[in-house]
């Protein structure tokens, strides 16, 4: 059996108006859980290289710091990864997997316009293209992580800078899919459950008075808190941890 592993990046930075760690702390309390029981490694990166203009380019470094793993799992801070999850590495072989990401069809198209400019001669296929806050893939497709960290210093000044909208790393791994003819396997939202509140899945069936289990809990694997302010990311975190931490015991 291959070595599999979890990789979280947690910094907390001057740029940053809120601690990273202001939530993260729910997200690896979770993480820390489940990768202990699932036999799965864990790496958290709490330390900024300082070649970064934000903590967020830190996430490329994957490529280096996974070797000698064989599948990876590449997660955000504002997760938090349910008790009894089934696990993801049961999934696939040798795939790039992620969920397909139309929760906001005006931003993604923006954010492909914008970032096109560096991709003259690509298109993404808007139902292929993948939310970049939980992925799982074969040690195979490391390669696409160095790409962009190359192509994050080759366009630093603007990409530091930029102002355009549209995310970070999120379109621009979308863009370096599509050029190595990478096409990822779609799995299951429930390993991605981002823009819960747009799914009104924050709520449960409240007319079943004895079962009032949130949606989110209820049919997630692993829940993504985006899409929302940062004080309501870490209101929301601390409210699921005190209701369902004593599960991860």
């Amino acid at each position: 059996m291959g070595k599999n592993l979890i990789y979280i990046v947690t910094i907390d930075h001057p740029s940053s108006t809120y601690k990273n760690s202001s939530y993260s702390q729910y997200c690896l309390n979770t993480w820390k859980y489940w990768c202990k029981k699932n036999n799965v490694d864990l790496q958290v990166i709490t330390e900024h290289d300082e070649r970064f203009g934000k903590p967020i380019w830190n996430k490329e470094l994957i490529y280096e710091r996974a070797e000698g793993y064989d599948k990876i799992g590449l997660v955000d801070s504002d997760t938090m990864v349910k008790w009894d999850s089934p696990n993801p590495f049961d999934l696939f072989d040798e795939d790039f997997c992620g969920v397909n990401d139309i929760a906001n069809m005006t931003w993604m198209y923006d954010s492909i316009k914008a970032y096109g400019k560096f991709f003259p001669n690509l298109e993404i296929d808007y139902y292929q293209y993948i939310n970049a806050g939980v992925l799982f893939f074969h040690k195979k497709h490391l390669h696409i992580f160095k790409e962009i960290l190359d192509f994050y210093f080759d366009n630093q000044e603007e990409l530091d800078n930029w102002n355009k909208g549209g995310g970070k790393e999120q379109t621009i791994l979308n863009f370096h899919l599509v050029k190595n003819n990478i096409k990822p396997k779609l799995i299951s939202p429930s390993w991605n459950l981002f823009s819960m509140h747009k799914k009104e899945m924050l709520r449960g069936n409240w007319q079943i008075q004895e079962d009032p289990t949130p949606f989110f809990v209820k049919y997630g694997n692993i829940w993504h808190f985006t899409g929302i302010s940062v004080q309501d990311r870490i209101e929301l975190m601390r409210i699921t941890w005190e209701r369902f931490g004593a599960k991860y015991v």
